[in-house]
This record gives C-alpha cells, sequence and structure tokens, in this order.
C-alpha cells in the first residue's frame, strides 16, 4: 500500500476514534518521504489524545522540521508543548504561526502560550491583535479581561469584561468575572445587580452568594451577609471558595465580638488554603529560603558598587503586609504629580526575567552574577512595564510602587535604583500577624506562610531580621514611620513622608484621601476600610485575641521589645 494510502486510512481511524490503530496507520505512512510530514503530524495529534505528551511533541517536532511552513504544524507543536507546562519553547512555534497565518485563531493561542509562559504585555498585545482581526473572538475578549484584572487595571478589565459578555451574553463565567471585577472597581450597585441576577440564574453556584456576603458586609449589612454565609458551610465546596467563606465568615464574627469563633473560622479557612496550596505545590518554605539568602547576598560592598541610571527613580513604598500601607497609598495618591500602583509592582517583571520559573535558589544566583550591563538591562524591564501598567508615568508623573512584600526586595532594588527614596511602613507585630491570618490573600510561596498563626510568626520575624540587615547595608535613602502614630496624628506624619519625598503638602489634602483618580482603585483588601474615617479602632486588636495567638507571642516577643510596643 502507497504511503498516500496509509495517511488516508490514518485518517479515518482518526476520525473513527480508534487511535492506537490510526497511530499505526501514521507511521506507516511517516516511511514514504511525500507524506512524511502529514504523517508525523497525524501521529503527533494522536500521541497527544492518547496522553503521550513526550512521543507527540517528538512527531511534531519531525514535521516541523519538514514543514517549518505549516501554521497548523507549527500550532499543534506548540499546544503539545505547552500541555507540559514547556511554556517557554511553545513560543517560537506559535510566534512563527502567527507570523505565517496571521488570523486571530493564531495570535489567541500565541497570547495563551506567552500569558502561561509570564509575559504579560505581550499576551495583551496578542489578544488585542486577535480581537482586531476577529472583533466577535470571545475567547479573546474574555482572556485580555482576565489579564487585565490580573494585572490590576480594574477600568480596562470591567471594559473588557463587558465586550465578552456582548459576545457570549449567558456566559456564567464571563458574567461571574464581571460582578467581581465590578465589586474591587467599587462600582458595588452594578456588583450587586448582577451577583443578584446571577444568584437567581444559577441558584446551586455559591460564588454568586460568596460576592453577595461580601457586597453586604462592606455595607455593614452584617447579619443579612452571616445569613447568606451559613447555609455555604455545609456545602462540599472547592478548598478555595470554602476558605473564602470562611474568612467571610470570620471577619463577621470579629464585628460582631465573638472572637473566639471568628478566630476559629479563620483557622478552618486557612486548612483549606493549606489543601489548596499543597496542591499548587506552593512552598513558603522556599520563600523563606530567598529571605535567609538574601540576607548573604546583599551586604553593604555589593550595594555600593551599583550606579543609578540616566532616569529618575521611583519611589517604593514597603512594609509586612498589613501593616496599613494601602492608608498612606491613599494620602500620597492625592499628589498631582504620583501615581500609586495599588500593590502591582513592575519589579514581578523583574524577578520574573532573572529566573524564570525558578525558585529561590535561582533567583539568588541570577542575582549574584548580575553585572552592570545586566543591572541596566532589568532596569529597562522595569521601565518597560512601569509604563506598560501605569501610562501616567509618561506625562512626567512619579511612580509610587507600593508592595508591601518589595520589603525583601530592597536589596534588588538597591541594585536597580541606588538612590530611589523607600518609605517602609511599621506596625505592631501582634496586630500585623493576627490581619495576615485573617486575610484571603491569593496565594503565593509567601502567602503559604500565612497559613498557621505560629508560620506567621515566624515569617514576620525572619523579614524583620532582613529588614534589620538592610538598614545597615543599603546605599539608599530611607524613612520609617509606624501605623499606630498615622491613625494618631495623620497630617504629621503625612508631612514627614512628603518632606522625605521632597514635595508639597498641605492637610487639605486629607480631606480627599481616596477619592483616587479616574482609572485608579484600591484593590487591595483594605479597599473598604479606607474609604472610612482614620480611626484607631484597629490599634492593638491584638488584646482580643491574646489566648488564640499563644504560640506566636514569644517568636513576636523580643520585637515587639525592640520595637518599643506595650509587651502585656
Amino acid at each position: 500500500m502507497s504511503g498516500q494510502r496509509w495517511l488516508r486510512e490514518g485518517y479515518d481511524r482518526h476520525r473513527a476514534g480508534d487511535l492506537a490503530a490510526a497511530a499505526q496507520h501514521y507511521r506507516r505512512a511517516a516511511r514514504d518521504t511525500a507524506v512524511k510530514a502529514d504523517a508525523l503530524h497525524g501521529l503527533g495529534l494522536v500521541e497527544l489524545q492518547r496522553g503521550h505528551p513526550e512521543a507527540a511533541i517528538e512527531a511534531l517536532e519531525r514535521a516541523a522540521r519538514l514543514a517549518p511552513r505549516n501554521p497548523a504544524v507549527l500550532t499543534n507543536l506548540g499546544h503539545a508543548l505547552m500541555a507540559q507546562q514547556r511554556h517557554d519553547e511553545a513560543l517560537p512555534p506559535l510566534r512563527r504561526a502567527a507570523e505565517l497565518a496571521p488570523q486571530a485563531e493564531t495570535h489567541f493561542n500565541l497570547a495563551y502560550a506567552e500569558q502561561a509562559a509570564g509575559h504579560s504585555f505581550a499576551a495583551e498585545r496578542g489578544y488585542r491583535q486577535a480581537l482586531a482581526l476577529e472583533s466577535a473572538h470571545a475567547g479573546a475578549a474574555n482572556n485580555l479581561a482576565g489579564l487585565l484584572h490580573s494585572l490590576g487595571r480594574m477600568e480596562a478589565a470591567v471594559e473588557a469584561y463587558r465586550a465578552a459578555l456582548a459576545l457570549r451574553p449567558a456566559d456564567p463565567e464571563i458574567r461571574i468575572n464581571l460582578a467581581r471585577a465590578l465589586e474591587i472597581a467599587n462600582d458595588l450597585p452594578a456588583a450587586r445587580d448582577l451577583a443578584e441576577a446571577l444568584a437567581r440564574d444559577l441558584p446551586d453556584d455559591p460564588r454568586p452568594i460568596l460576592l453577595l456576603a461580601r457586597l453586604e458586609r462592606r455595607s455593614n449589612a452584617h447579619e443579612a451577609a452571616a445569613q447568606r454565609l451559613r447555609p455555604l458551610l455545609d456545602m462540599a465546596l472547592p478548598d478555595d471558595l470554602a476558605c473564602t467563606a470562611r474568612k467571610e465568615l470570620a471577619l463577621l464574627l470579629d464585628r460582631r465580638g465573638d472572637y473566639a469563633a471568628a478566630f476559629e473560622s479563620a483557622a478552618a479557612g486557612n486548612a483549606r488554603r493549606r489543601a489548596q496550596a499543597d496542591r499548587q505545590g506552593l512552598d513558603g518554605q522556599d520563600w523563606l529560603r530567598r529571605v535567609t539568602l538574601y540576607g548573604a547576598l546583599f551586604g553593604r560592598e555589593r550595594l555600593s558598587a551599583s550606579s543609578a541610571g540616566e532616569r529618575p527613580p521611583p519611589v517604593f513604598f514597603v512594609g509586612f503586609p498589613r501593616s496599613g500601607t494601602t492608608l498612606m497609598e491613599t494620602i500620597l495618591a492625592t499628589h498631582p504629580d504620583l501615581v500609586t500602583s495599588g500593590e502591582i509592582t513592575p519589579l514581578d517583571h523583574v524577578l520574573k526575567s532573572l529566573a524564570p520559573g525558578g525558585g529561590s535558589a535561582a533567583v539568588a544566583a541570577a542575582i549574584a552574577g548580575l553585572d552592570e550591563t545586566g543591572i541596566a538591562a532589568l532596569r529597562e524591564v522595569f521601565w518597560e512595564a512601569a509604563e506598560a501598567l501605569f501610562p501616567e508615568l509618561r506625562s512626567g508623573r512619579r511612580l509610587v510602587d507600593k508592595a508591601p512584600f518589595n520589603l525583601v526586595e530592597l536589596g534588588l532594588i538597591n541594585l536597580l535604583f541606588p538612590t530611589a527614596p523607600v518609605i517602609v511602613a511599621g506596625r505592631d507585630p501582634r496586630d500585623v500577624c493576627l490581619s495576615c491570618f485573617f486575610q484571603d490573600f491569593s496565594l503565593s510561596d509567601a502567602v503559604a506562610s500565612f497559613l498557621d498563626i505560629a508560620d506567621t510568626a515566624r515569617a514576620y520575624a525572619a523579614v524583620d531580621a532582613l529588614w534589620r540587615h538592610y538598614q545597615n547595608s543599603l546605599t539608599l535613602p530611607w524613612m520609617e514611620y509606624r501605623y499606630e502614630d498615622l491613625v494618631a496624628d495623620p497630617a504629621a506624619v503625612a508631612a514627614r513622608v512628603f518632606a522625605f519625598l521632597d514635595l508639597d503638602w498641605a492637610p487639605e489634602r486629607l480631606e480627599r484621601r481616596g477619592q483616587h483618580m479616574p482609572g485608579q482603585f484600591i484593590a487591595t483588601p483594605s479597599r473598604d476600610a479606607v474609604a472610612q474615617p482614620i480611626t484607631s479602632a484597629a490599634v492593638a486588636r491584638w488584646r482580643r485575641y491574646e489566648g488564640e495567638l499563644a504560640p506566636a507571642l514569644p517568636i513576636l516577643a523580643p520585637i515587639v521589645e525592640r520595637l518599643g510596643y506595650d509587651p502585656a
């Protein structure tokens, strides 16, 4: 039988679902040079369907060498590599396919791979190219919206979700995502209307109920929120939703003064989040290893050797999470010359370019190997990301890169921007750790350290030790303030911060606090609290949970004493 006949037999068996026979026929056809590329292409697809990804990749790579201008072969090779999480390797064939066949689908496939590889801005360009070629490409519209959501660009995300919903008006996932984005963007009436419609249309889906409960909590309708949540607690929810439900209930119980039950609910939520973190392979210990490695890596001599770039540096605003940084950010945002980042930091793109997919040891090794050329290149990565995230920078405004976890990254920041001013927010460690334990953060290696109260305290102590090391090593200018001082006398602390930045300060700006410029939203968990009048209600909150904090208090006691907080 000729190679062409074997190939047709392979196609027929493939369409009929007889994958083993199809693979056999494709292999026989591949002996004929005239149809070898097509046969290997078919074989690669069959092996992928049979769950043999390595065999599929081998066949498709051979097909691509024989047919380097066939976009279908290149696209399927990219898909096979993506199935193996080999995202960076998938990009060259997918890019070539988009060049050869500049159609909406090839650009969509490429954008999806760019996003999976962590190349957010290339992914955004790809989705927009797909939509320019086919405005009705709902997948591209929805993925673009999700990407913008993840980048914290809520106004653009809401617009993109609405465009996707116009193409798929009954799609529940798009509707739920739009409702969540509206809540983060603080359009609470629109979020409520959509969530209520979703609750009617999807009575068995817990996500609209959770969103409605959050909206009611934000509106101080605490009992109504609790009534919504309680039926969910007996349902077999996925770990992420179960955690969110428990954490929402914990906040409601805290506001009601039932502190023991609130802590118990938060702990139950963290147990479910721990299961999710373990399943995702997240490693809080690896993040703590980075903290330790940085202490050895960033000495005064190393940091003194770095030189500044030509461009005026950003301001970096850091502090252990839940130290009250969002409150100060709303004050900084009132200055017309500043753009605040809302915890979307361009430094993430620098870290990804340093060691894509690598752990803390790989990041530290990459930093140790940097020379001036490498540092300058990373500085450009930072500015490229910053201008894509915050277009206002192109008009001469200055970035305040507010990201609490960047406290750990101050050594790298010093290498990139040795003259950048740094503001460090401090707060009673016991209040910080309690708030971290209660908070429903998005999962990461660092957040995996906050799922047990003693682990949270150990993480705090490790970061505090690194910060004390940095105080003796950094060459860049820095200042500290305390949350407790800020809420006691916001005008005085704000005046100190603005003086440090060499910016004018007017106390009447406090009246405009929280009135962000168009397109800016408080997307952090503090978005409902910072819109309220400044009070000291959250100071010494830990005392309400002193018994529950017993495992953490001995770990934090030396830090509490050193910082001068009341130990009792």
